[in-house]
């Protein structure tokens, strides 16, 4: 598989991106089952890892993928600019039905992705066709740099006797409430840095254990890698699973440099 990629990849650095392109334009749509995981939020301290550790995955036998539609890529863009360079992606933006976790990352996220939209693309990122919503909209937004969309007749203020506009009734929303307390940088309760890891060898066919061996093996057999750097990462392999860090120490030179 390696020499495979040193030859697909030496021949055309975007390989991948020219085959999504012209298995489109053949009508080949690649498709995809969208799937979610879901969490009681009551339930989120009953494991020996945090749920909300960004570093963890969620295991698929104790929360199993649950469909919910297909994703299918069917068309490219016409124009390259307009429609991929002026997307402004946001996690802050969801459909009613859909809200926030804890996850201190994502909460973050919520604020300083939009913030980097309005940077990035202006006050009135929304309004740009490849952002804005497909069906008619009123959200009371006027004027600012780069505004389109004229709003000549409207009240830009609720509530008014002139204009009977009402306001989207409150969806309900799952929240864990308020959560109050000291911001500080500290170690988390469970770390558990190493459980997941040495599932996931584990779960690996012997010749995929083998690839993974020579190639982390040789990214520590290079020259610049010190014998203290060496050391650290075969503890690392070591506590994920034994076998792999005998299998790995097999391989490393320890030689002093």
């Amino acid at each position: 598989l390696d020499e495979e990629a040193e030859i697909v990849g030496g021949k055309d650095f975007s390989h991948a991106t020219h085959d999504l392109i012209e298995a489109i334009d053949r009508g080949e749509f690649p498709e995809w089952k969208l799937c979610i995981q879901t969490m009681d939020p009551k339930t989120e301290g009953d494991y020996d890892f945090d749920p909300l550790d960004v570093t963890k995955t969620w295991p698929e036998e104790m929360f199993p993928w649950t469909e919910v539609g297909r994703m299918v890529l069917n068309k490219n863009v016409d124009n390259q600019f307009l429609e991929n360079e002026q997307i402004a992606f946001s996690p802050a933006v969801v459909v009613p039905g859909i809200y926030y976790s804890d996850d201190k990352l994502l909460q973050t996220r919520l604020f300083s992705y939009t913030d980097t939209q309005r940077y990035r693309l202006g006050a009135n990122y929304l309004q740009l066709p490849i952002n804005a919503p497909k069906n008619p909209h009123r959200n009371a937004h006027y004027d600012g740099a780069l505004n389109t969309m004229a709003r000549n007749s409207e009240i830009n203020y609720y509530p008014s006797r002139i204009d009977k506009a009402r306001p989207v009734p409150e969806l309900p929303r799952v929240t864990g409430g308020m959560v109050g307390g000291e911001r500080v940088k500290m170690t988390i309760d469970k770390e558990n840095n190493f459980a997941q890891a040495g599932a996931r060898w584990r779960s690996f066919d012997e010749q995929r254990k083998e690839r993974f061996v020579k190639r982390v093996a040789d990214a520590l057999n290079a020259p610049r890698v010190t014998v203290e750097a060496k050391s650290i990462w075969l503890s690392n392999w070591s506590q994920a699973d034994k076998d792999l860090g005998r299998r790995l120490a097999q391989r490393v030179v320890m030689n002093k440099m």
